[in-house]
């Protein structure tokens, strides 16, 4: 029994790793959405592309004139006759084949621009999961800080208890004053409040998490080697990657490349079309279309058509103009893109060696208030300290110990969310793979 009822709160007992909360997040709801605008820009990239295929119409269609078709003839010295020319009821039917032989690059420039934009929603689809992991991989850094902080704030507590009835046992015996005793107690209580606030903190931190997954989230658990490891390459390489390819901006450059294919659609109109049709067509003046008795049943044909226009007013003109400016407003905006991605690389990287810098003054400064607590106990227990000194350095080491598990968080933090910023990639084949 003590077994089943282990199995059925594995939330309880088994925090949830890092990687398997960035698998989760290829299920979240955000990208969900994002997917299914994916498939429709592979629709309508299906559509352009279908244009270059012939197109084939069946029609069927009846009408009932209200008056009789007629022809009149005028003799010269004779009354006009009038003779009917056809019936008041006339159906045609038509199966119509036709297919564009030249459009001036139209049709073509418009698959190109589905194309394009059909890579641009696949990139930002990988875009958006790579945002998401940078959010998740933040809430993950402060839940685990939390945990730290509310593990060295425990451990405040318990040796806050045992201070307290060490010295409830020397005022017992008259040997230490109230106010040092309440003091103690004072501490106590601000230790408990400070506990519940950071485990209101972690709640939120998870409650966040669990939105963005769309599932509960009890716990969770980070690899303590990212928190000490170096990152194996240089800055230098990494930032060439993330210019090559990363996600945002393979996507600026699939819009480029879109943009480019808006200029030849307008260049397109430049030239004339041409067009070839075939069409096997009978008419009457029953559904059968067996002829109305006046014309020929069979009115199937084949033709060809051409067509350039030669002014419009420059409208031409100015559209090419303004694919081209959009153009070449892409390009810089880009160029601009690159060199920010670049500055904020660079930035990343000197956060991380302030905060490896950091961490290692922290773990002196843990040592040493470790230290100065023991000998501060010690001193207390032979009545050569108070009770306020010995409060004070139980709440400093509990506060450096905090104080290095948070700066462990930022240190993971930091470390993927420059990978992250390098590109889903490099993050998912060199970062996540050793997360385990």
């Amino acid at each position: 029994m003590r077994w089943i009822f282990l199995m059925a709160i594995p939330g309880i007992l088994f925090a949830q790793s890092y990687s398997k909360i960035i698998e989760d997040i290829d299920n979240a709801p955000a990208l969900k959405s994002a997917h299914s605008l994916e498939m429709a820009a592979k629709s309508n990239e299906a559509a352009a592309k279908g244009k270059n295929l012939p197109s084939l119409d069946l029609s069927f269609s009846g009408a009932w004139l209200k008056d009789t078709p007629t022809v009149t003839f005028r003799i010269p010295g004779t009354p006009p006759m009038e003779a009917p020319m056809g019936t008041k009821r006339n159906f045609i039917g038509s199966l119509r084949l036709a297919y564009p032989i030249f459009t001036g690059y139209a049709i073509s420039a418009s698959v190109d621009k589905a194309l394009f934009e059909r890579k641009k929603a696949e990139l930002k689809v990988l875009d958006l999961k790579r945002n998401l992991y940078l959010q998740a991989t933040a809430l993950v850094s402060g839940c685990y800080a939390a945990d730290k902080k509310i593990e060295a704030l425990e451990s405040a507590k318990r040796a806050m208890e045992d201070a307290y009835k060490k010295a409830k046992g020397l005022y017992d015996n008259g040997l230490l004053p109230p106010s040092d005793l309440y003091n103690i107690e004072a501490k106590r209580y601000a230790v408990d409040a400070e506990i519940t606030d950071t485990i209101s903190q972690k709640e939120q931190l998870l409650n966040t998490l669990g939105y963005l997954l769309d599932k509960p989230i009890e716990s969770v658990e980070l690899p303590l080697h990212h928190m000490t490891a170096a990152l194996p390459v240089t800055r230098e390489e990494l930032i060439k990657t993330a210019l090559d390819s990363r996600e945002d901006i393979e996507a600026l450059k699939s819009a480029i490349n879109a943009d480019r294919a808006v200029e030849k659609l307008a260049k397109s109109r430049l030239y004339p079309t041409v067009g070839l049709a075939a069409e096997l067509k009978r008419r009457g003046d029953t559904p059968e279309l067996n002829g109305d008795g006046f014309t020929n049943p069979d009115q199937s044909y084949v033709g060809a058509a051409a067509t350039w226009n030669l002014f419009n007013g420059f409208a031409d003109k100015k559209m090419i103009e303004a694919a081209r400016y959009k153009r070449l407003a892409s390009q810089i905006a880009l160029n601009d893109y690159k060199n920010r991605v670049k500055m904020e690389l660079q930035n990343a990287f000197s956060y991380l060696a302030a905060l490896l810098s950091r961490l290692k003054s922290a773990k002196m400064e843990l040592k040493a208030r470790k230290a100065y607590c023991d000998l501060t106990r010690g001193r207390f227990e032979n009545q050569l300290a108070g009770a306020d000194e010995l409060s004070r350095s139980i709440a400093d080491l509990s506060a450096a110990a905090a104080k290095v598990s948070g700066l462990q968080s930022q240190i993971f933090n930091q470390k993927a969310k420059i990978w992250l910023m390098t590109g889903l990639k490099p993050f998912l084949s060199r970062f996540l793979r050793t997360s385990d």
